[in-house]
């Protein structure tokens, strides 16, 4: 019930702001931020049913909670790019709240109860892992694809594709990100992007991009 109520309240503030065309050009500055912002949010998981157990896929969201903890201490200069629409912003800050930058690439982790054996497991080569929805399973995750450094064996490169279709809005996110070794030994997020769109019901369907380089 919950869920259904910030649903609703989410739907109900997009539709003003989008119609309101004034508030729009008056504060196109601070307008990709706000609505990025919440098409994102949109798509969070209310709950966290990540299993307990041994990872019966690979453990994505343990890769993004150590990059988050080092992105925290290190607080890099990150070049950042959105656009929302015809609406877009770039910008070059150390001020980043990485939790929520990266909570996607988070929940796009397959380590979840109701996922256990809903995707076929492939390994095009040595160091590819790719995970894809079986046929008949409703699961927002798709596609994930994760590529190793054959050195390091650390992921190299993430890809995942998600989607989600209901009366309320229907939603598609493609996220992509890359990481290196860094000069002082530490193994780090690169660059990271989330594109897609969210359309709500009754409203435009609004395209999104968020594009990120740690420098």
């Amino acid at each position: 019930m919950f869920w259904f109520a910030f649903k609703q309240n989410f739907l109900g503030r997009l539709k003003v702001l989008f119609k309101n065309q004034f508030f729009v050009k008056k504060h196109l500055k601070y307008s990709a931020l706000f609505l990025v912002g919440f098409l994102l949010a949109a798509c969070s998981s209310p709950t966290d049913d990540t299993v307990q157990t041994p990872a019966s896929y690979y453990d994505l969201k343990g890769f993004i909670a150590h990059q988050i903890t080092e992105l925290k201490k290190r607080k890099p200069l990150v070049t950042k790019q959105m656009s929302v629409g015809e609406t877009s912003e770039s910008t070059q800050t150390t001020d980043i709240d990485w939790g929520k930058e990266l909570d996607l690439f988070a929940q796009a982790d397959l380590n979840k109860k109701a996922y256990l054996l809903s995707y076929d497991t492939a390994n095009p080569d040595p160091n590819t892992l790719v995970y894809t929805l079986k046929k008949g399973e409703k699961l927002p995750v798709k596609l994930l694809k994760i590529t190793l450094d054959a050195t390091h064996q650390k992921p190299a490169r993430v890809e995942a594709q998600l989607s989600e279709d209901n009366q309320l809005y229907d939603s598609a996110k493609t996220l992509t990100l890359t990481a290196t070794m860094r000069p002082e030994g530490i193994w780090m997020v690169k660059t990271y992007e989330i594109s897609g769109f969210q359309h709500l019901a009754l409203t435009d369907k609004k395209a999104f991009r968020v594009t990120g380089t740690i420098r």
